[in-house]
């Protein structure tokens, strides 16, 4: 299974290793023992180091819809507290006006941190004023705290991320040593043709097998409609 230069992807890495693998089990190996040892040695660590990546990207994932949780729920926090502000008498248009806010609707389509962080200057502006009832009160300490989970939230998945852009970088650099093995073991299988082997580059490194375009997607004939069936579609009603 050719490769073109050892940056490719560690889906089709981890698949050619593993057919090279297999290959070999069935194959006399003798004259690259050494190797196909070697190989498989990179192979079992670029697996486990791929593995270390995927389960890295699982908790990402995780992380980022714990994210856009609580800024659904700043979302409907800032609603409530704006129709509690319309409630005291502010402008149903923009009731943080008074604040120096924006409008409810633009507030929520600011990215996460600076919506966050405009909550904050809202409710500290809103907790100063006079006048203010206790619905208004309760609901700006609710706006604040989703504000805050959603801090918290960015910084876990800054966390995440970097913990993932580490174990990517090793796995990479698995990779390099997989690759100089791979080269390594497909010179040797090519140059054991020489030594009473000729078959064996070609069964360690046997091109994926693809089936012809004519194969892959038949043309399915369209059903004929009886003769009749086709004067009645031609009726109008």
């Amino acid at each position: 299974m050719p490769i073109r230069g050892p940056l490719i992807a560690p889906a089709l890495r981890l698949r050619i290793g593993a057919s090279v693998l297999s290959a070999a089990r069935v194959a006399d190996t003798r004259l690259v023992k050494q190797r196909l040892a070697r190989f498989a040695r990179e192979h079992r660590r670029y697996v486990a180091a791929q593995r270390k990546v995927s389960a890295i990207e699982l908790r990402l994932r995780a992380a980022r819809a714990r994210l856009s949780q609580s800024d659904a729920m700043q979302d409907e926090a800032v609603e409530t507290l704006a129709r509690a502000l319309v409630g005291d008498g502010h402008r149903r248009r923009n009731p943080f006006a008074a604040f120096g806010g924006p409008s409810p609707s633009k507030l929520s389509r600011l990215p996460f941190a600076d919506e966050a962080e405009a909550v904050h200057h809202l409710v500290t502006a809103i907790q100063r004023s006079t006048g203010m009832t206790q619905r208004t009160s309760h609901a700006a300490r609710a706006a604040d705290k989703t504000a805050e989970a959603v801090e918290q939230a960015i910084i876990r998945v800054k966390q995440v991320e970097a913990s993932v852009n580490a174990a990517r970088r090793l796995r990479d650099a698995v990779g390099r040593g997989w690759h100089s093995a791979y080269t390594a073991l497909k010179r040797g299988a090519r140059a054991a043709g020489d030594e009473g082997a000729p078959e064996l580059h070609a069964m360690l490194f046997a091109p994926s097998s693809r089936a012809p375009s004519k194969y892959r997607k038949r043309a399915v004939a369209k059903p004929t409609m009886p003769e009749n069936a086709q004067h009645s579609a031609n009726v109008v009603v």
